[in-house]
């Protein structure tokens, strides 16, 4: 998304300004397909106080920024990229700023791209749920920790006066092209996250009748439950196929996903996976909702072993029940929760973007010229309070 992003801002750019960063964007591209590496987008930024521009932040390092201009068109950078994805399997960061800025704002507005070992550069891995699981495993399979291949890597990234050459600076203080930048980020991102939620609530959907299945209950008693679990996966994933096969092509060639679909998923996907877990809860039962199971210690334990094995069993042996009850729970409360409320953007954010989109006037004019209304139906003044 981020280089999608690039490809379509720098054209603007140029194409008003008539600089040459689409045509370094380019050289930098074709350059990173040829050496086959891994790029993680960087946007968000510490922010500080939400209520202040940059400019207006008691440190200016709350977003990143350029502290020098050089001559030959590079740029000196400091502040910090935060929650970042993909970071620890990157060869490279693409960073981008994190929001729509003003001409105040301008030391703010920088584009680059940079090796993730760059001299400056520091490089935090977060905590996020059951990482003690993966990093101390007791056992040599996966019974405590049911989905190995994969999962999450976030990062903080620490740029701490970091100079970036020429020919990797996209931006370098052009404001007035941030919005669409961010507009061109966003798209993508919230449709693709349709998918992304989609995916993994098919497989809780599954998990969940597994788990019935184990627990000695025909799944058709959960019809209902199941259903519901397959609308609001295929929901999302047909929101996010929508808003790509609504867009448009860039002029650059890039291809823009339909903002107002983009954004009126984000909605979907911050509420209906979320339902999607309750109802896995539900159907799996308390041995898997409560996260209440031994660990595979205890469970191939010589004592005791054998009578935890056997009371775990129920229409299914004891290790496939449990191993069941442990997914789910990976699933619903665990390391497998997305960043669903906030990845990409806020809710209340992509709201505001529907009502930008969203043709409300449009819709009257219509809703007039259907009920044969010709006469103005005019926005009531605001009444003042004596």
């Amino acid at each position: 998304t981020a280089m999608n992003a690039l490809f379509a801002s720098t054209w603007d750019i140029d194409d008003a300004e008539g600089t040459e960063y689409h045509q370094r964007f380019l050289e930098w591209l074709k350059d990173a397909q040829a050496r086959d590496i891994t790029m993680a987008g960087a946007l968000t930024d510490p922010k500080g106080d939400r209520t202040l521009a940059p400019h207006q932040q008691a440190d200016p390092d709350m977003n990143l920024h350029i502290v020098e201009r050089h001559d030959d068109g590079g740029v000196t950078v400091r502040g910090a990229k935060v929650m970042i994805c993909g970071v620890a399997a990157a060869n490279e960061l693409v960073v981008m700023p994190g929001s729509a800025y003003g001409p105040d704002d301008a030391d703010w507005c920088v584009a680059f791209a940079i090796p993730r070992d760059a001299e400056g550069i520091t490089i935090i891995e977060a905590r996020h749920p059951s990482d003690d699981r993966e990093a101390g495993c007791s056992c040599d399979d996966d019974f405590d920790l049911p989905v190995k291949g994969g999962g999450i890597t976030q990062a903080y990234i620490l740029f701490d006066d970091v100079r970036v050459p020429a020919e990797r600076v996209f931006m370098r203080g052009e404001w007035k092209y941030t919005r669409n930048n961010i507009m061109y980020f966003i798209g993508p991102y919230r449709a693709a996250i349709g998918a992304c939620v989609a995916g993994q609530g098919d497989v809780m959907r599954g998990a969940a009748a597994l788990m019935a299945r184990a627990n000695g209950l025909d799944e058709k008693v959960f019809t209902e439950k199941l259903n519901q679990m397959a609308i609001n996966n295929e929901t999302t994933f047909g929101m996010g196929i929508a808003s790509a096969v609504m867009g448009k092509q860039h002029p650059s060639g890039a291809w823009l996903c339909d903002p107002l679909l983009s954004n009126v998923n984000t909605i979907h996907v911050a509420r209906l996976p979320y339902e999607t877990k309750v109802l896995a809860q539900d159907i799996a039962g308390g041995v898997a909702e409560t996260g209440c199971r031994p660990s595979y210690v205890d469970f191939t334990d010589v004592g005791y072993g054998e009578l935890l094995q056997k009371y775990m069993g129920a229409a299914v042996d004891g290790e496939t029940r449990v191993r069941i009850a442990r997914l789910v729970e990976w699933l619903t409360i665990g390391a497998g929760v997305p960043g669903c409320m906030h990845g990409g953007g806020s809710p209340d954010g992509a709201k505001m973007f529907i009502r930008m989109f969203s043709d409300l006037d449009g819709d009257m004019e219509r809703a007039k010229d259907l009920a044969g209304i010709e006469k103005d139906v005019p926005k009531p003044e605001k009444k003042k309070r004596n």
